[in-house]
């Protein structure tokens, strides 16, 4: 039974598992859309030390940042929920002997409630209700090494870019956050590479800092100052071919990663992490300085591409604009803009 959750599937459907709870003796899980009666399933096997209440639910997936493994209550020997099959997610609730009975199951819409049974009749079931893990967060320096990035008179966009994902480091792990970086110093790191760590590394966000520069050829009308956050959009792109990542022209990547690349869940996701973070940006930098909006856009990019998790790139500013690159090169403008990058963080992780 154990090898269920060893298994690896891209689940066919768009509703997925948004929030996970224990409380008050019950077991809250929390979908995108409504669950509906006839699509679970359930049944147990009961053993010497031991009794497991599977229930399987169709139509639904499983995110690769949820669990419930981490939930204590007394009586209960573990909680466990994997992807069973493509359309299918699984959930056992292993508990003692003594707790036998059936555990049974409330629907209210999008809510799927579990009620654990008491431990015995002379005492109450006490539940602890653990403490919120705060996620990993991983930051991407853009550029570095021999790859300057941007650049003007004024300043290099991997010296920016590196200045403020470690102030942004500093401001979330103070916040109780894991922080991992692709690179935390001047290194040369290809696309590929900061992808390849994020999928090595995990993680629950990807957040990638840039700094922008006006093309030699400018478009007549476009301002080339201000700010902007992107997340994957792949229209018309390049990157992909026959359900696979290309990368210098070869297949990377398996089908499945691909698969989990892009997603339902995850392009959602990375629009609300774009939302939340650019919301914040603008109202926490202009209650000191004057800050350009050039919005919310859609690319390919490469690092939101091929990431499993929601991504996104934040275009800090133009170093060939000179009052904007003034800023950027100033560490309070730095610490402010990140503070608000980190408050986006966080309010994109309170919707959970």
């Amino acid at each position: 039974m154990l090898s269920i959750f060893s298994m690896k599937l891209t689940a066919l459907t768009d509703n997925y598992l948004r929030k996970t709870s224990l409380w008050n003796n019950q077991l809250n899980l929390v979908f995108k859309y409504h669950v509906k009666a006839k699509d679970i399933k359930y049944f147990t096997i009961k053993k010497r030390d031991r009794v497991k209440h599977i229930f399987d639910i169709k139509n639904v997936a499983l995110p690769k940042t949820k669990n419930i493994s981490q939930f204590k209550a007394k009586g209960v020997k573990a909680f466990r929920i994997a992807q069973y099959s493509k359309k299918v997610v699984r959930v056992v609730i292993e508990t003692k002997p003594a707790l036998n009975s059936k555990i049974s199951i409330k629907i209210q819409g999008s809510k799927l409630l579990f009620l654990l049974p008491k431990y015995n009749k002379k005492s109450k079931t006490k539940v602890v209700r653990t403490k919120r893990k705060y996620e990993t967060i991983i930051l991407d320096a853009g550029h570095g090494g021999r790859d300057i990035g941007a650049s003007s008179k004024y300043a290099r966009e991997k010296d920016l870019t590196l200045s403020m994902t470690l102030k942004l480091k500093s401001i979330l792990q103070k916040m109780g956050y894991r922080v991992l970086l692709t690179r935390s110093k001047d290194k040369f790191m290809n696309l590929k590479q900061r992808t390849d760590y994020a999928l090595r590394h995990g993680g629950s966000i990807f957040i990638s800092i840039h700094a922008n520069a006006e093309p030699k050829h400018k478009t007549k009308g476009v301002l080339y100052q201000g700010m902007e956050v992107f997340y994957l959009g792949l229209q018309s792109s390049s990157r992909i071919k026959n359900k696979r990542a290309i990368y210098r022209g070869k297949k990377v990547y398996s089908q499945k990663a691909y698969e989990s690349m892009v997603s339902q869940w995850k392009f959602s996701e990375s629009r609300k992490l774009s939302k939340s973070v650019h919301q914040n940006i603008l109202s926490y930098v202009h209650k000191k300085y004057n800050l350009n909006d050039k919005g919310i856009k859609r690319q390919d990019f490469w690092v939101l591409l091929a990431t499993k998790i929601p991504s996104i790139l934040i275009e800090t500013g133009y170093l060939t604009n000179k009052n904007e690159v003034k800023k950027l090169k100033n560490p309070n403008y730095q610490t402010r803009m990140m503070k608000g990058v980190a408050r986006g963080i966080k309010q994109y992780f309170k919707g959970y």
